[in-house]
């Protein structure tokens, strides 16, 4: 995940010094979808099997485990090759995208499209915010390459007061991503769970939790305004800023 680079650290008025300091692993991820080039994606070198799945998921190309024929991942060449038993129209497959780190979604737009076939969420949850902080704190704990590097994002999904699942990336939305591709490998039930994440909610976020139909989301960091409506819309409750002892709640 981080590999050792030589840097010069300066210091105002005090000099420098030569170091070797942590810096965190990008690669492209490329993946094939019944022998057609679908996307790359630009991510950190773990769980690629879990996070091309959970692309797939989140990006409406597959909806079960039984969509699925088979998942060839070569690590060396860091290429996802996945059959599925139904074949899929061109209108389908031509979604290439050259994909960024997660963040800006390089050519990647979202429009009405993209979420119109998000039903709202139908589950419910009711966590104790003493539950959802100690969960913070222990997730910021499980972040061990942030803490090594600085450079990477973590998603987990939780169930009552543990965290079943847990990943990290270069990338906002590949994190998230890991931790569908996990879940749904598994076959593993996800609307009596949640969503914890360290980076901002976007609507894009809301999208990808929808389609787990997970009922609520909590991040350290902020929400944007488009994802505040959706989250209306889609009936998920959203929970910002959730640090030491306090957190926003942005209500209907």
């Amino acid at each position: 995940m981080f590999e050792k680079i030589k840097i010069t650290k300066i210091y105002l008025r005090q000099g420098s010094e030569e170091l070797l300091d942590k810096v965190v692993i990008e690669i492209p991820l490329t993946i094939i979808l019944n022998n057609q080039e679908l996307s790359t994606l630009l991510c950190s070198p773990d769980k690629l099997k879990e996070l091309a799945i959970g692309y797939l998921v989140s990006e409406s190309f597959i909806s079960s485990k039984a969509d699925i024929k088979s998942v060839d991942l070569n690590e060396k060449t860091t290429v996802a090759r996945i059959e599925t038993n139904q074949p899929l129209s061109k209108e389908e497959l031509n979604k290439k995208r050259i994909i960024t780190s997660g963040c800006g979604r390089g050519q990647t737009f979202y429009n009405y499209q993209d979420f119109s076939g998000c039903r709202p969420v139908e589950a419910k949850l009711n966590i104790e915010p003493e539950v959802i902080l100690n969960l913070m704190a222990e997730f910021q704990k499980k972040s061990v390459v942030f803490r090594e590097t600085g450079g990477v994002h973590s998603a987990a999904l939780c169930q009552g007061d543990k965290i079943m699942a847990f990943a990290e990336d270069i990338g906002r939305h590949n994190a998230v991503d890991k931790i569908i591709g996990e879940v749904f490998l598994k076959g593993e039930e996800t609307k009596d769970k949640f969503l914890l994440l360290s980076g901002r909610v976007s609507s894009e976020i809301l999208i990808k939790a929808a389609r787990l139909g997970v009922p609520l989301i909590v991040s350290r960091s902020a929400p944007t305004n488009m994802a505040i409506k959706l989250a209306k819309q889609l009936n998920i409750t959203l929970m910002g800023f959730a640090r030491g002892k306090r957190f926003n709640q942005y209500l209907p």
